[in-house]
């Protein structure tokens, strides 16, 4: 098996522009001058190539962040407080909405701004090295496809931020009254998104391939079909959501709807024949990835032990028991294990139907018996993505973490069907989920969907995406994005986005919350930036 060759580099090992918090520099982390980031280094094809894989490095870096902090934890969907193992589970603040000035979920925009800096010495420089120019065109799209999946991050957290672009710590400019920068509009955010896009679609040009160098990352590295991914992504959301004076604009959705078109058909995609197939770490790329955070044991492992438990002191090692009756006894062989800090709520497994092979795919559940040897639903642990046992017989979670495959395409047009009406294509596509989930069970007049009205249809499609993307960080923009009624209210308002519970945050007093406030450290180093709207200032 090749392993990611981007870990290999010694790029990887450098401490990438955005690192320093050098009161001399810019207090957006964005760096020092260093060797990576002189004229000196970029003198040859082997240089840009190097410092590319180094941007895939940061990348991996960012996947816990983008994937669980900002895409599940605030969804309504993790156990708050005390796991079934008997450990605090983490981030109570973000899974329970208590932001304010002094609470603020992250701090210094999640360290965004320096894996944008990284983005835009690469794009300053690569020019200026002789190369093979379709390899420079091929490196410099993926790093305008980056700083575009970057920008969209903080965009959808955060609104308006400040828009730098350039390298000017790096060149030399130290005086901070310079470096300074106010958060842009979320319009001017929004059209830099769009603007990077384009570029990197047109660098890419013809190139449809995920490895034309043969980089033997499999689906690891930024390509085009990644760009048309986030594109879809980005248009679907511009077309549908509202940032401050950002309007929704829903001509967007036919762009979406066109990137989505040919991921179909320009890419070679489809689905793999089971479920349990995508997160196999000997099918790594497989033909339903579009693009993924390559994991490898001996380079770098996720963190999806914490969604386990601990094999030595636990509460469900102690108390637990299997579906079948069994004592626990480590099924996960996890040894000692983790201590579980995230735990899916039980309505994640009652969601479906004991026939939807997903369900089993995705959690080994935990049961307690009682005197009547009863078996009641304890504990909810996650194994979708479980990684692997390596040559000495211990678990290794090495499994990839996926950004975009190929359901995602497939449902994201069943919402734009929804949205215009077209309901046989909404069937289409939930189907073409659904019939890959049940397997040889499968039966269109039994688990099929049928049309309703846009309401019924729109949580069809949030409830398909529930069951396929646990632990793929999808929810919490979900239920952003979809609405009641035809530009109506955003699920996140409603009980129906939360299981038909209180909604997750109170659309009257609230709706400040849909963006993240900035924490106090950043605003006393910054002077320019404003605190977001809605959030007084910390201590008032």
């Amino acid at each position: 098996m090749n392993k990611i060759k981007y870990a290999l580099l010694p790029v990887a090992a450098i401490a990438l522009v955005g690192m320093s918090t050098s009161c001399q520099k810019d207090p957006l982390d964005l760096g020092p001058e260093d060797y990576y980031g002189s004229r000196n280094y970029w003198k040859s094809e082997a240089h840009v190539v190097g410092y590319a894989d180094g941007l895939h490095s940061s990348l991996r870096g960012h996947y816990g962040t983008h994937t669980i902090t900002f895409g599940e934890l605030r969804s309504g969907i993790y156990v708050d407080g005390t796991s079934s193992d008997g450990m605090t589970t983490t981030g109570g603040d973000i899974r329970l909405q208590n932001f304010d000035a002094d609470h603020t979920g992250v701090t210094n925009y999640a360290n965004i701004f320096g894996r944008i800096i990284n983005c835009n010495l690469l794009i300053a420089r690569a020019p200026l090295v002789e190369m093979d120019e379709a390899k420079r065109n091929f490196i410099m799209a993926q790093a305008y496809g980056l700083r575009a999946f970057y920008y969209f991050d903080l965009y959808r957290n955060w609104g308006g931020v400040p828009l730098r672009l350039d390298v000017a710590v790096i060149d030399g400019e130290l005086d901070p009254q310079k470096l300074y920068m106010p958060q842009a509009k979320p319009s001017e955010v929004m059209a830099q998104i769009k603007s990077d896009l384009t570029k990197s679609l047109e660098l890419f040009g013809s190139q449809t391939s995920f490895d034309p160098y043969s980089r033997g990352a499999k689906k690891g590295y930024w390509s085009k079909a990644a760009t048309e991914a986030l594109a879809a992504d980005v248009y679907l959301w511009n077309g549908k959501v509202s940032i401050g004076d950002n309007a929704a604009n829903p001509a967007d959705l036919a762009i979406a709807k066109q990137h989505l078109n040919s991921l179909l058909t320009n890419y070679g995609l489809g689905l793999e024949s089971q479920f349990t197939n995508i997160f196999a770490t000997n099918n790594k790329g497989n033909k339903e990835v579009i693009i993924a955070i390559r994991f490898q044991e001996g380079e770098a492992t996720n963190h999806n032990g914490y969604w386990t438990y601990s094999g030595d002191t636990g509460a469900v090692s102690a108390n637990g028991y299997r579906a079948d009756g069994t004592r626990w006894n480590d099924p996960l062989n996890v040894k000692r294990g983790f201590t579980m800090a995230y735990e899916y709520i039980h309505e994640m497994y009652n969601q479906f139907d004991a026939e939807d092979t997903r369900r089993n795919a995705t959690f080994y559940p935990s049961f307690l018996k009682d005197a009547d040897g009863n078996l009641t639903l304890y504990g909810l642990h996650t194994q979708k993505n479980i990684g692997s046992i390596n040559s000495s017989g211990d678990r290794v979670f090495d499994g990839d973490y996926i950004l975009y495959r190929l359901p995602w395409v497939y449902l994201s047009l069943a919402e734009i069907a929804n949205y215009e009406g077209n309901d046989g294509d909404v069937v289409k596509y939930i189907n073409l989920v659904r019939e890959r989930a049940y397997g040889a069970n499968w039966n269109v007049a039994t688990y099929g969907y049928t049309a309703g009205d846009f309401t019924q249809n729109e949580l069809a499609i949030l409830k398909e995406k529930d069951k396929e993307f646990i632990q793929e960080g999808q929810r919490w923009w979900d239920l952003r994005r979809m609405t009641l009624t035809k530009n109506g209210t955003p699920l996140v308002f409603t009980p129906e986005g939360n299981f038909g519970k209180t909604p997750l945050l109170n659309q009257a007093t609230e709706s400040h919350k849909l963006l993240w406030p900035l924490d106090k450290t950043l605003l006393g180093k910054e002077k320019l930036l404003e605190q977001t709207p809605g959030y007084a200032k910390a201590g008032e």
